[in-house]
């Protein structure tokens, strides 16, 4: 095994690809919202490629904008559940973590953990929640949500409050209350479990989940709110961070992270801060890089094309950006998107994958079989009765 610091490696996308026109590329599958089978291929690539794991974020409503942009916007015309659709996933792959979005504002703390409870078991341990407050007016109007409530740092403040009982639901059928017999059957003893009884200001929730404690104790909590209210709301509670911007920027950013973390009494290397890259293509050369670039900017409205978010890039070139940054403490890994389905995951895996392990950044197999083990995050502990 390298010395060298390993790259953590998530792939960020929705369910046709990261780029919102990216269903419409010719090489594109058709229609995957109605066939979950061309996204389960897409991260069946992605686990060959050995990533931690697959992230979906999403929005519960129609972005705002003209009606002409949304005619060809993927999140419009193919958005399905990420929960669902990662279920599905969960019963065709066996290492990759599957990491989910819900929103605080749009959902109820007890449901949540249930879902993501039940994602966990599914899974055999490889769920992660992106935890997201909201900020469209268009998702509080489908949820009967005024929409200022969205705009307000008080979602902030709910969130802070949802997520802590999550946790404790979570934990309310602990380890310490279940027993397995000889023939692997389980049994829980009501008497060790935890009957949780909330007061708060925005959630009152009495009682316990129906299902027992997650397999990872805690699925993996991923957060990307940059602002004030959400690099605090990181530090307190997330696993995984997503750093925006250069490599500089993301430096700060993880640095600023680390402290905050210590500041509530956490160990920084409890949190791993990933930089993103928005969307890749990758190629033998250069110019064939450049030339699919080219070849995507087609399908792109003029106004579009004045906005490039794609990195046209040989392997050698993604390969030094990933070290440089690694070495330079700007990162502990990245979230990487692929503006379409299928040809740009197969060609990081095919190019890019084996570039990192002879560099000894990268695994050569999954050190684990959670998602928590294969990011090298500890199990939270479990609750202790009352």
């Amino acid at each position: 095994m390298s010395t060298k610091k390993q790259a953590h490696l998530i792939a960020a996308t929705h369910s046709t690809g990261s780029h919102l026109r990216g269903w419409r590329h010719p090489s594109a599958p058709a229609r995957p919202a109605t066939d979950a089978r061309a996204f389960i291929d897409a991260v069946r690539e992605l686990e060959n490629a050995l990533f931690d794991a697959v992230f979906i974020g999403e929005t519960t409503g129609v972005m705002p904008g003209p009606d002409e942009m949304h005619q060809h916007d993927s999140m419009v015309n193919d958005s399905p559940d990420p929960t669902l659709l990662l279920a599905a996933v969960a019963a065709a792959t066996s290492r990759i973590g599957l990491i989910t979005t819900a929103s605080t504002s749009l959902t109820q703390p007890s449901s949540l953990a249930r879902l993501l409870a039940s994602l966990d078991h599914l899974s055999a341990g490889r769920a992660g929640w992106n935890v997201v407050t909201s900020r469209f007016e268009t998702e509080a109007r489908n949820f009967g949500i005024d929409p200022r409530m969205l705009r307000s740092p008080i979602r902030y403040e709910i969130a802070d409050e949802f997520v802590a009982i999550v946790k404790e639901l979570w934990d309310s059928v602990g380890d310490e209350a279940i027993t397995t017999d000889q023939e692997g059957r389980q049994t829980v003893d009501l008497a060790k479990a935890r009957h949780l009884d909330h007061r708060g200001k925005h959630f009152q929730v009495s009682g316990m989940l129906d299902i027992t404690r997650p397999p990872q104790g805690h699925p993996v909590i991923l957060q990307a709110g940059m602002s004030e209210e959400g690099r605090e709301l990181t530090a307190r509670e997330a696993d995984l961070a997503l750093a925006p911007g250069g490599g500089w920027q993301a430096k700060e950013t993880r640095e600023d992270l680390r402290r905050r973390a210590a500041a509530h009494g956490r160990d920084p290397d409890s949190l791993l801060v990933l930089a993103v890259f928005p969307a890749v293509l990758v190629a033998d050369t250069r110019a064939e890089a450049e030339s699919r670039v080219r070849e995507f900017a087609a399908l792109l409205s003029p106004a579009e094309q004045q906005r490039p978010s794609i990195l046209a890039a040989t392997a050698t070139d993604i390969a030094d950006i990933i070290e440089n940054w690694l070495d330079a403490g700007a990162a502990d890994g990245f979230a990487i998107g692929f503006p379409y389905l299928r040809g740009p995951i197969e060609a990081f895996g095919r190019l890019v994958i084996p570039e990192l392990q002879r560099r000894g950044i990268y695994r050569t197999a999954y050190e684990g079989t959670t998602l928590r083990e294969n990011l090298g995050l500890p199990r939270p502990p479990g609750s202790r009765p009352r």
